[in-house]
């Protein structure tokens, strides 16, 4: 288990079981390399998980005075027929106006600009102009997963076999589990009979296990710890979690969708309120003001069930989302529209012609 051995045929005498010393050449021959890679990828880590915790009341909340709708000239998101923008009356919001792809946050209790969704690993919201720095977290913690696993794959790999042969030859592993009926129903079925059958093994190595000193390079990887392999499974259970988390966000973001755009679209709710298009239509110079602001002078059409209303199409999509900083800091004076799907414009404008005519 020590990964040495000595053979009389060998040059100095001592043999040295190179897969198994695996850690050691890591930690202490290329120490320098490995743990420059380690910190290469926690350092920033930590940074993006602290850049992304802090500003829970502040961050992207909305603070925009509502505008006059009849001073709009580009098509934009509306509540109803008549074009209106939303307010929003929940906790200390007052009636604030509620931009577009704007929601209000439960838990943080303020609307939040380009809102993507809640997270409680953070411990608050994440947006759009936060999306960047949480999708580079997602993918470094697989990655210095497994960088941090890699040298020591194959010993934790042959202590869950030892554990496993060990349980399957002890008496009282075979009279407690192994021979019991009901270790094939009970924790997960037959899966969960080898799982239980492995910890037992690691109990009964525990027992067996020569004294050693905690202190001496490599005590844990060298013999068979439980609480270095539950660590481990752990560890890639977080990461195996994170980058299917990083696929499924990289899929919505060259869909032009948030977190929350989808669960709404995959609920197939009607399209109504929320989901409704105003295109301001041509002012005529020689008519009123009243007659300026007739809701004729507006055409509004629901959004189709397909349709993503912020979708500009996965390459600019994509080129979009590099474009914006690593770590926001822009605060602009006055709210910035977002662009809408130019296929659905082209639609509404068809329709808004047809209806003239």
């Amino acid at each position: 288990m020590c990964g040495l051995s000595i053979h009389p045929n060998s040059t100095n005498g001592i043999d040295i079981d190179w897969r198994s010393f695996g850690w050691y050449l890591c930690t202490f021959h290329i120490g320098g390399i490995y743990l420059i890679c380690i910190n290469a990828l926690t350092i920033p880590m930590a940074t993006l998980y602290v850049y992304l915790s802090l500003g829970r009341g502040t961050h992207n909340v909305t603070t925009y005075p509502l505008p006059d709708k009849a001073s709009l000239t580009e098509p934009y998101q509306c509540i109803n027929e008549n074009g209106d923008l939303s307010k929003c009356n929940k906790d200390r919001c007052d009636g604030k106006w509620k931009p577009p792809r704007t929601h209000h946050c439960s838990t943080c209790g303020v609307c939040r600009l380009e809102f993507d969704h809640h997270c409680p690993w953070v411990g608050n919201c994440v947006t759009i102009s936060r999306l960047k720095a949480f999708m580079s977290l997602l993918y470094l913690v697989p990655i210095a997963f497994a960088i941090g696993i890699l040298p020591v794959t194959k010993i934790l790999h042959g202590h869950i076999i030892q554990a496993l042969l060990v349980s399957k030859e002890d008496e009282w592993a075979n009279r407690i589990w192994w021979n019991w009926l009901g270790s094939w129903i009970v924790c997960a079925g037959p899966f969960g009979r080898w799982i239980v059958g492995t910890l037992l093994g690691f109990v009964r190595l525990r027992e067996v296990r020569r004294p050693r000193n905690p202190t001496s390079h490599g005590y844990l990887i060298e013999e068979p710890h439980l609480r270095v392999i539950i660590t481990s499974i752990l560890a890639l259970l977080l990461s195996v979690f994170a980058l299917g988390l990083a696929i499924v966000s990289t899929r919505k973001i060259l869909q032009g969708l948030t977190t929350l755009e989808s669960i709404k679209s995959a609920s197939h709710r009607p399209a109504s309120g929320h989901h409704m298009i105003c295109v301001p239509l041509e002012r005529n110079p020689h008519a009123s003001v009243s007659e300026n602001v007739d809701r004729r002078l507006r055409y509004v059409a629901a959004v189709l069930a397909k349709e993503r209303i912020y979708d500009l199409g996965p390459e600019c999509n994509w080129r979009t989302f590099k474009s914006r900083p690593l770590f926001s800091t822009d605060v602009h004076s006055s709210y910035i529209w977002p662009k809408l799907n130019p296929g659905m414009l082209q639609r509404l404008r068809t329709m808004q012609a047809n209806t003239q005519n």
